[in-house]
């Protein structure tokens, strides 16, 4: 293989051989397919742009260019095309080269600079611009169809920079190598896009000469995104490249241009099936269909050519389907969509219907929705529409209106009679059913009365309500609710307004079903009215709430809907999805289906219910209904919650009602009659009906607390008791703890236990109010869980006490407890702990502050909120200890008695006798509580005493306590005379204590009457001691010839059943002493 050399005649040879490589290049150029007859439609999409390419401008100190541009959509801007250099600015005016309109004004850039030129392109009309720049004579001019229209002589001799991007249809910048749309895209078409490195004479500008730096031909631009249209009308279009060809002349640049008038309208009939396609949770319903429907005709409909005039979806249930992949399970349901289409165009009906679908053959995508049409699923076809005729309108207080003829799809108006400035309104629509003109109703908001309406509303009965002239708008709906607000704020209490409620109600109803709307729902609020009227799609309804979720009386007023019930809200109904099939799911157009109303009242005096005697509304109102059915014996409830204007502190009896229509003679009232109360509290009661109407909550006042002068009597007095009382007790405990010889025996033991649950309940409900002010919830259920607890722990104290009676004075015999003390403090501390535990594991939240009043400082409380909880965690347990207290006081009172006749048959002294009886009552009382049985008898009548005595004597307990147990016993007063007085107080001797303080083996003094002590025990401190002696309860006698009866009094345990029997030895026993008790050897608090 021969080796190729080069030498000099080979260099000419490859020299010769890159010229006419580069000539061959220049000709593949010039030999590009020329776009004479084709013009660029552009409908407004960011999306969619031409840019330059293969081709790149260089630096020009003079150039021309020129477009022809054709507006087809009246916006207030549009670009028709930019070049920009600049990747570091995203700011608008820093384009090196761009041209534009703004509010009918012509707007060029300029190495960064902006221009205005008044001028006004009409729309449907072509119009050729070019820029003319010479940077030698600085001088800028702009041309319009080879007008002149603007010259400026610029300070500077900057030259178009080079290599930068060239876009048709936007004002755009350059960022990171991406273009980037920086204003509204173009509506209309683009055509002959010419740039020359030179000034262009006048006569040249309308030639159809190709530029020279970038030229309307395919290899300049890319068109993946946009495809030119073939037009052969173009200007251009049947001329060769030859610059010297002479374009047809265009139209003369004047007013006259843009409203010529002679364009057609045509209207197309549209009948499109589609798939939407979601990846949420919740299946889309018609409204978000159709949302997206309008978005995707915004879209591709742009502009005057293609207007939507009105359209109608609805759902294609059977269609429905699940497409899955590999990732994702994508759902899909099938709708119908029927729309009419007005054209405005010079061009054939087939052409535009061929457009038409053309258009709707896509895809569009907007977050988790998406739709999708086949082109097999869209039919276009051009539909003929008369005029709305002439037409009259005659209204009482406005006047009468004339309507002329009237192209469909458009809008008529005349002036108003009483105010001309201002015009009357009246649209003809186009039936998509019929596929025909019709006229709408008139809309007079803007016309003034021409006669003055009656001052005083209840004048109106003489006013006749004809069929209505105007849709029942948003606004005029306001408008009347508005006005009824006002009268209820006002509360008038008078019978006029009391016979119009069931008038109110229904009109209310009326307004809301005739308010047009096209939303989901919509809604109109006042001051303390509010009603919302939805339209749910029934093939998706699965229940539905409304909700109020702000008021505060006159202000504030904010509701909501939604698919879940409300957990936070002052009024809520919640409507189950049984409710369905009285919603039209029958029907698969939704003009068929019916909406559900709600309605709140936030002022309730137009519910007054004469035949109500001793209940009141203590809610606000809610309603709801559903359009034409009638909604009766639900299997499934409706739920309403509705909370309490005034707290339901008193526990008070509740009665869900509705607003009956035909109740007291037709003027309505409440009634219970299908509802239930389902859940109540001193906040919230949560009410079950089987029907719809309006709902509200009674609370019965012949149970609920008493008014305010007695509440706060009492609460003083509750107050003032406990103070007491826990000083008292206090007294009471030092006394017994520092005294050892008060304290040895087991009675003594279990007074001291009960005195510590009643002061620590005391102490803990005395400072109630102020811990709850402190607005701390761990701080309030921590002080609720401690008035519970030693509440608990006093009342099961006391049961301790009366089952001590009841083994000392009778059941004596045959009786032993090993433990006994310890046994006793573990119940009596131990069972109310079990109990707290067990509610505070179930929920803690049961515990809080219950009530919340300025005008009571008293009113904050940390107490139990669930009536629940309340009733089986207190009252349920102190009724079951009251219960046995009183047997036991019962049982003892009967043994006492029992007793004291068989020794006392010859007394004379039964008025002594009897005082020492009620004393010993009295005493039983207080220290097993019963007292506490006052409450039980607070009704009615004598109500208001049994509360005085209820608060009384509870609260001073603990006084009574001391009373009985320190002052008027009498070996506590001598032991205190030893211990802490003086002088003559003081006491030296006190032989009987010394003398008790004998042990089990020990021999006390007999009684001085025959006594069947053998037979009687008494246990050590390890036992149980059934020894009453100087901590017993009652207050002894002095040793006569009633000594036995003394016996009883202060040692039980010598007490036998029968005083015949023969004596027998025990083989523990201890005789009781006729002056003093007995003692065990050790003694402790606890033991």
């Amino acid at each position: 293989m021969k080796r190729l050399t080069c030498g000099p005649g080979q260099h000419s040879s490859h020299k010769a051989l890159g010229i006419l490589m580069v000539a061959a290049h220049l000709f593949l150029l010039a030999e590009t397919r020329s776009l004479h007859g084709e013009r660029l439609d552009l409908l407004g999409r960011n999306d969619k742009y031409v840019s330059l390419i293969n081709h790149s401008i260089p630096r020009l100190c003079q150039f021309t260019v020129c477009v022809d541009l054709n507006r087809t959509a009246n916006v207030s801007s549009w670009a028709a095309f930019s070049y920009d250099t600049n990747n570091t600015s995203t700011d608008i005016n820093d384009i090196e080269l761009g041209l534009s309109g703004e509010n009918k004004q012509l707007r060029l850039y300029l190495f960064g600079t902006r221009r205005d030129i008044k001028i006004d392109l009409a729309l449907f009309v072509w119009y050729s611009v070019c820029c003319l720049w010479d940077t030698g004579k600085q001088l800028l001019e702009v041309y319009c169809n080879g007008e002149l229209v603007h010259s400026e002589t610029i300070g500077s001799t900057e030259c178009l920079k080079p290599n930068g991007s060239l876009v048709l249809g936007h004002l755009h910048k350059r960022k990171d190598g991406f273009i980037v749309r920086i204003s509204n895209s173009f509506i209309g078409s683009l055509y002959y896009f010419q740039m020359w490195d030179r000034v262009m004479g006048r006569e040249e500008l309308l030639d159809c000469a190709m530029g020279n730096t970038v030229s309307w031909k395919e290899g300049y631009w890319n068109f993946s995104s946009i495809l030119p249209v073939v037009d052969h009308h173009l200007r251009c279009a049947g001329s060769s490249e030859a610059s010297s060809t002479r374009a047809p002349a265009l139209p003369p640049l004047s007013p006259a241009s843009s409203t010529n008038g002679t364009i057609p309208l045509s209207f197309f009939n549209v009948h499109m099936n589609f798939s939407l396609f979601y990846k949420t949770e919740r299946a889309p319903d018609y409204y978000d269909a159709r949302k997206l429907l309008e978005n995707w005709f915004s879209i591709i409909f742009t502009g005057e050519e293609f207007v939507v005039t009105n359209f109608k979806v609805r759902g294609n249930y059977p269609q429905s389907s699940v497409y899955k992949s590999i990732h994702i399970k994508q759902m899909s349901q099938s709708y119908i969509c029927k729309a009419i289409v007005k054209a405005t165009s010079l061009e054939m009906q087939e052409v535009l219907s061929l457009r038409i679908k053309q258009l709707l053959n896509d895809t569009y995508e907007e977050g988790p929705l998406s739709l999708y049409v086949k082109p097999e699923d869209v039919a276009v076809k051009p539909i003929a529409l008369m005029d709305c005729p002439q037409s009259f309108s005659h209204t009482t207080y406005k006047g009468n209106y004339s309507w002329p003829l009237t192209s469909p799809a458009t809008e008529a108006e005349v002036s108003c009679r009483k105010n001309p400035l201002q015009s009357a309104q009246r649209s003809c629509a186009i039936s998509i059913e019929l596929e025909q003109a019709f006229w709408k109703k008139p809309n007079m908001t803007e016309c003034k009365l021409l006669e003055e309406l009656p001052n005083n509303i209840l004048d109106l009965h003489n006013i006749t309500i004809t069929e209505g002239l105007a849709d029942m708008t948003v606004t005029l709906a306001e408008t009347i609710l508005s006005i009824l607000n006002y009268i209820l704020l006002q509360e008038i209490e008078d019978q006029n307004i009391r016979k119009m409620t069931n008038s109110i109600l229904r009109t209310t109803e009326e307004i809301g079903y005739e308010v047009t709307y096209t939303e989901r729902n919509t809604s109109v609020i006042t001051t303390s009215l509010a009603l919302l009227v939805t339209s749910p799609d029934p093939s998706v309804f699965g229940g539905l709430a409304f909700g109020v979720t702000s008021y505060n009386r006159g202000m504030d007023l904010k509701i909501n809907v939604q698919e879940n019930p409300f957990k936070n809200a002052l009024a809520s109904v919640f409507l189950p999805q049984s409710l369905k099939k009285f919603l039209g799911i029958e029907h698969s157009d939704p003009d068929k289906h019916s909406k559900i109303q709600f309605k709140f009242f936030g002022t309730t005096s137009l519910f007054a219910d004469d035949s109500l005697k001793k209940e009141r509304l203590n809610t606000y109102v809610v309603g709801a209904s559903i359009e034409r059915a009638s909604i009766q014996n639900l299997n499934e409830p409706v739920t309403i919650t509705l909370q309490h204007v005034d707290r339901n502190t008193g526990n008070a009896a509740v009665h869900c009602v509705f607003w009956d229509f035909e109740k007291n003679n037709g003027l309505g009232g409440w009634n219970t009659s299908g509802c239930e109360m389902e859940y109540t509290d001193m906040n919230y009661t949560i009410c079950f009906c089987n029907h719809l109407t309006h709902f509200g909550v009674l609370l019965d006042l012949s149970r609920t607390q008493i008014d305010t002068t007695h509440d706060r009597i009492l609460t003083l007095l509750s107050y003032a008791g406990c103070g007491a009382s826990s000083l008292f007790l206090g007294i009471t405990l030092v006394t017994y703890l520092a005294l050892e010889k008060l304290r040895r025996d087991n009675p003594s033991k279990i007074l001291l236990n009960l005195c510590a649950a009643l002061l620590m309940l005391n102490m803990v409900f005395l400072t109630n109010s102020w811990l709850s002010s402190f607005d701390q919830p761990g701080l309030c259920i921590t002080v609720a869980v401690l008035l519970h607890y030693f509440l608990l722990a006093a009342f099961t104290w006391m049961c301790l006490e009366s089952v001590h009676f009841y083994l000392a004075l009778v059941k004596v015999f045959n009786v032993y407890v090993p433990k006994y003390i310890l046994k006793c403090c573990i119940a009596g501390w131990g069972i109310p702990a079990i109990v707290i535990t067990i509610v505070l594991i179930i929920n803690k939240d049961f515990y809080g502050n219950g009530s919340h009043s300025e005008g009571n400082p008293f009113s904050n409380f940390c107490w139990i909120q669930e009536n629940v909880v309340f009733y089986i965690s207190v009252v349920a347990y102190v009724f079951v200890i009251f219960l046995t207290n009183t047997a036991m006081f019962i049982t003892v009172l009967l043994q006492i008695h029992s007793v004291k006749s068989r020794t006392q048959k010859r007394s004379r002294i039964w008025k002594r006798d009897f005082l020492q009886d009620l004393k010993s009552a009295f005493s039983l009382m207080f220290l097993l509580g019963l007292t506490w049985g006052f409450v039980f008898f607070a009704w009615g009548a004598v109500r208001i005493f049994f509360l005085y005595l209820f608060s009384i004597f509870n609260t001073l307990q603990g006084f009574f306590i001391f009373v009985f147990h320190c002052l008027m016993k009498e070996e506590v007063v001598k032991q205190c005379r030893v211990h802490f007085c003086w002088g003559r107080c003081h006491l030296n001797n006190y032989s009987d204590w010394s003398a008790s303080g004998g042990t089990a083996g020990s021999t006390p003094r007999r009684l001085n009457h025959t006594s069947p002590s053998q037979r009687l025990w008494s246990l050590n401190s390890n036992g149980t001691s059934t020894t009453f002696n100087g901590s017993s309860f009652l207050p002894r006698t002095s040793p006569d010839g009633n000594s036995r009866i003394a016996e009883v009094h202060y040692n039980p345990s010598a007490v036998s059943p029968d005083d015949g029997e023969t004596k027998q030895p025990c083989s523990r026993r201890t005789l009781p002493m006729d002056t003093g008790p007995h003692y065990p050897q050790k003694a402790g608090f606890f033991h």
